[in-house]
């Protein structure tokens, strides 16, 4: 069978000696091991940045620039940058709140996520590669993006509109805001002003705990009694003494354990 048409062009892929670099993919895992069977502990977003830390193979153990969080990327993935290349694309760098833009690149078009990290204009530089905006239309509305993200389905280690987990919403919202959350709920917990139960208000972080007290669980107050969080699917629940209240299993699906204020 023949295909007739472009030939795609050969990626500059990140080689051995580079140290640092950045996501092609519109979206890709963050392993434990080197494995394509490993756990995803979370993700890449396309234009997000990473220092390598080793190689082995294919599998390259990974820092993210943006939160420290580790793993290991599969090396067709990521294209590789120098340290001012790196600086040069944080400089002008913004978060994508669309829900899917359209980028083209000179491997073909891209469909990316909500939270990928775009150019402040139509045609932008990642290094030496070059992408334009297909169909791109401009919002800078941060509280757009929660509403955005309602159905969103659950996926462990998520963090885009692809799929997301608990604390990768909550780390994607923060970041409109200008913040840059940890990964993990019980790190984000240790950032924030600890809040009494009564005093939770908009914006800020409600914890949740299993029955050994470990927090496994966050989600985002959106007013004093309902919060918006990723469970199952990114969904609105009320707050209960607390508690999160699932009004279509008729119980409490979390157990509070505490809360804290970012802004």
């Amino acid at each position: 069978m023949y295909f007739y048409g472009r030939i795609n062009p050969v990626m500059k892929l990140l080689i051995n000696q580079q140290k640092y670099g950045f996501c092609h993919a519109p979206v890709c895992a963050v392993r434990q091991t080197t494995s394509d069977t490993s756990e995803m502990v979370t993700q890449l977003v396309f234009g997000e940045t990473f220092e390598v830390i080793t190689q082995e193979s294919h599998w390259i153990h990974i820092q993210n620039l943006s939160d420290g969080y580790e793993g290991f990327v599969d090396r067709r993935h990521l294209i590789g940058l120098s340290e001012k290349e790196v600086q040069r694309w944080h400089d002008q760098r913004n978060i994508s709140l669309t829900f899917v833009s359209i980028i083209e690149s000179s491997w073909g078009n891209l469909h990316l996520p909500a939270g990928s990290f775009v150019g402040s204009e139509e045609g932008f530089n990642i290094g030496q590669e070059q992408f334009t905006f297909s169909e791109f239309r401009k919002n800078r509305q941060a509280a757009n993006i929660l509403q955005c993200m309602i159905n969103v389905p659950y996926l462990w280690g998520g963090k885009t509109s692809f799929g997301i987990d608990c604390s990768g919403l909550s780390q994607l919202y923060f970041k409109t805001l200008g913040i840059n959350l940890p990964r993990d709920a019980k790190d984000q917990q240790r950032l924030g002003t600890p809040i009494e139960f009564k005093e939770i208000q908009q914006d800020d972080l409600v914890f949740f705990q299993n029955v050994s007290g470990n927090i496994t669980h966050v989600a985002i107050a959106l007013n004093a009694t309902e919060v918006i969080h990723a469970s199952g699917r990114v969904r609105i629940d009320p707050l209960i003494d607390g508690n999160i209240w699932n009004e279509e299993l008729q119980e409490i699906t979390h157990s509070f354990h505490s809360a804290c204020r970012m802004l």
